[in-house]
């Protein structure tokens, strides 16, 4: 595979590509990865429900992230955040910037408050967990 050669502007920042313009993909994944699993318990409607994320490293960084939960009407949406945001993190994202985006979004089904304050949604939860475990601290 050729090395990247040029930039694909985003709507923040940019990524190096090809020289064709394809963005660099990283699909080879290593056989051993160092994880940490964060349980989570979110207000869903009228329950409460326990979400477990997976976060892997490889070389001291997030590499990709698995979310879990017994909750089947979230398990469509938590399978598509953790397979693009993986996917993201294994080409070279920036961790706070995935987070970040995840950060933005709010729901008026999952939106609480934590001990470190107002939380808008399950997806910005999910953000705030790759932040703190980026920062090797536990999520508030």
């Amino acid at each position: 595979m050729s090395e990247p050669k040029s930039q694909i502007p985003l709507f923040r920042g940019v990524i190096e590509s090809h020289e064709d313009g394809r963005p660099p993909v990283s699909d080879e994944r290593p056989e051993v990865l160092q994880s940490r699993t964060y349980r989570l318990s979110v207000p869903f409607d009228t329950e409460t429900i326990n979400i477990y994320v997976t976060v892997s490293d490889k070389e001291g960084r997030p590499y990709e992230f698995f979310i879990n939960c017994s909750n089947v009407e979230l398990s469509e949406h938590l399978a598509a955040v953790s397979a693009l945001g993986s996917r993201m993190l294994r080409n070279g994202f920036p961790v706070q910037l995935v987070a970040e985006d995840l950060m933005e979004i709010a729901s008026p089904h999952t939106g609480h408050m934590r001990r470190g304050g107002y939380c808008p949604s399950l997806s910005a939860l999910i953000g705030r967990t790759l932040v703190a475990h980026a920062e090797g601290r536990l999520p508030e």
